[in-house]
Order: C-alpha cells, then structure tokens, then sequence
C-alpha cells in the first residue's frame, strides 16, 4: 500500500505538475484519498474538476509504475527526499509563501528543524564582505545556529566555509541535487552534507532555468529566524532574500559598508527601512537569547574576527599596516602615503579594523593593535 508521502512524491515528478495543482489535488481529493488516485483514466480527474490539460497529465504520470521508478532513481542518485506530511519536515517552512510539497536533499534533516540564520549577499564580494561573512557565519555557530545559504559564489560560499570551521551549515540549491551550480562548489557540497544538510525542491533531471534561483530564496529566509545580508547591491538577488524574509515576518539584518561601495547600496538601503545593523554576532544573538539554551561568555563584546584566526592580508592591507605601525596616521595622510584611491582606502581601513590590526584612536587617527 502507497503512503500518502510516497503519493506526493509521485505527483512532484510530474512534468507540467506545479505546486498549485498540487494544490488543487489535495484540496479537491484530500490528502488520505492520494493513494485512491494512482492509474485513474483522465475522465476521472477531469470529473473531479481538473481541465483537460491537467487531467491528461495527471493521468499519464500519476501512475505506480512512474513512482516506482521515479523512487528508483531518486536513490541511486544518493538522495533523500522528505514531504510536508512527514514530521521531519521544518515546521517553519510551512509559514512561508507556497512552503514545497517535497524537499530533496543529503545529510543530516534533523540540522533544518534547528534555529538558523540565513546569511546572504553579492557574487562578488570585496575583501572587507569576504572577511566579515566568513567570520560572523562562524560566531553564529558558537552559539548553536546553523547557517543558511544559497552555495553560490561569493558571500553564500563563504558563508558556508564559515559556519564548517565549527558547526553545521544548510545550502539550499537553485538547481536540482544532481546539478550543483556552480560545479565548483561540488567539494563545498561534499562538506556541508557530510555534517549539515544540502537540499532543494527540483526533483533530479529538472533542467535549470534563472527563475529557479530566486525562487529558492524564499525556502533560505523561510528556514531562518532571521536573513543578515552582507554586501549587496542596489539590485540584487540577496535582497530579494530579504523580501521573502519580511513576507514571512522574520528579521531583517544588515552589515554596514562603505558608503562610496557600490556593493554596500543594497544594505544601505535595508538600514534606511529599518533593517538591523550588524558589527558582532551579539547584534544578531540578542534578538533570540530567548531561544538558545546556551550563549558563549560576553557575545555582547565579541568582535565579527576572532583574533586567533587572523586571515591573511592582502598587499594593499600590508602596506596600510606597516604605514600605521611607523606612527600614527590620520586619513588624508594615509591617503597621500599609499597613493590609493580614496573608495579602496577606506574599504581596506574598514577590513584591517574587522581583523583587529588597527584601530581608531581618535577620530579620523588610525593606530596599530
């Protein structure tokens, strides 16, 4: 006998099946008569309300034998797959804007019912947003939160490669589980899954297309207390991010950024709304100390880099340090000293002072830690 769940798998392989017929099916049939509903004859469904189109489909592929093999190749695939009937399913998803029928993934489940923040932004991150996301998405898991991103390039990767240093981590595709994109991010794939949980709503063999890219947005701000967006800019995918995340009344957070940065146009536009601004993991934690059952000692004071893990610096950032080291120097004079542009400047300051190897003394005086 089918389950209900393995007859709503069925009915998301089917081709031209979106999840407002989905809909309509369970509305018009209930959910327990699914199983009832295998190898019926398109007059049937088109008796129950379905148009032609609909029923012919329905007929020609909600059959067992297109389940059987369907399940067949989902696990030689490797995959797992769950529905919004099973109790593993993330009950926040189902408050958000059409929550999906089955989700399909490899992992660990269990780490997508935990508190998670999503943390997204641009493609092609500056060195101050690379610094910041990798660091903050690793605080965020000292306190028990699982990071959620996109895998794409830029801030969601680094993102990733941040909450692994010391927790788990979800990656939610725009593509189906047989087609990581970018095919880069495959070994980054690998890893997430190995301790965290890599998932989508396309069935295997779904062809890509743009749309589904934003589409997954909703599913990253749906399983999230909250979305930080790091960079971004005016028009950016990251903030539509942010939209789902308000349609679903979660919160909105923003890391602040050069004015002068065109990446930063998107978060500057966030903060004017109201979004939160955030310099620490404290900004973000405080908001759910209700929540977690355990906080690391002063999170209020921590600083978005662990001193410890200080990463490198690039050329522009050594040479700004070993400027300041000689003695301390206000703007204009660092601006003459490095002959670098203004924008640039600025952003590398911001970055060395993240990274702890400067500070502002007074203000517009920069001095070395």
């Amino acid at each position: 006998m089918w389950r209900i769940q393995d007859c709503l798998f069925a009915l998301h392989q089917i081709k031209g099946i979106g999840w407002h017929t989905i809909d309509t099916c369970i509305k018009l049939l209930g959910g327990e008569q699914l199983p009832a509903w295998l190898d019926r004859p398109i007059a049937e469904w088109m008796d129950a309300g379905f148009k032609p189109a609909f029923a012919q489909r329905l007929a020609a592929g909600y059959t067992t034998g297109h389940l059987q093999k369907s399940l067949e190749l989902t696990y030689k695939s490797g995959i797992d797959w769950i529905t919004m009937y099973d109790e593993s399913y993330p009950e926040c998803l189902k408050e958000i804007h059409e929550p999906p029928w089955v989700l399909y993934g490899r992992g660990d489940w269990s780490v997508a019912k935990q508190y998670s923040i999503a943390m997204v932004g641009t493609r092609s991150p500056t060195v101050y947003g690379k610094t910041v996301a990798k660091s903050l998405s690793s605080q965020l898991t000292d306190h028990g939160l699982v990071v959620v991103s996109g895998l794409a390039r830029g801030i969601d990767a680094v993102s990733h490669e941040g909450a692994l240093n010391k927790g788990q981590t979800i990656a939610v595709l725009g593509t189906s589980s047989g087609a990581i994109y970018p095919a880069q991010h495959n070994h980054l794939a690998d890893k997430i899954a190995a301790s965290g949980l890599v998932l989508t709503e396309y069935p295997i063999g779904t062809p890509g297309h743009p749309g589904m890219f934003p589409r997954r947005n909703r599913i990253i701000a749906g399983l999230s207390l909250g979305t930080v967006v790091v960079e971004a800019a005016a028009r950016s995918g990251a903030l539509i991010t942010a939209q789902f995340a308000l349609e679903a009344s979660r919160d909105i957070f923003a890391v602040p950024g050069p004015v002068t940065s065109p990446k930063s146009a998107g978060t500057f536009e966030l903060l004017k709304q109201g979004a939160k601004p955030v310099a620490t993991a404290g900004d973000i934690v405080e908001e759910y100390v209700h929540l977690l059952t355990s906080q690391p000692q002063s999170y209020n004071n921590e600083t978005v880099v662990d001193v410890k893990a200080n990463e490198l610096l690039d050329d522009m950032e050594q040479l700004l340090l070993h400027i300041i080291n000689e003695q301390d120097c206000t703007l204009d004079e660092l601006f003459q000293k490095s002959d670098m542009p203004f924008a640039n400047l600025h952003q590398h300051l911001l970055s060395l002072q993240i990274k702890r190897r400067i500070y502002e003394h007074q203000p517009g005086v920069y001095r070395s830690l």
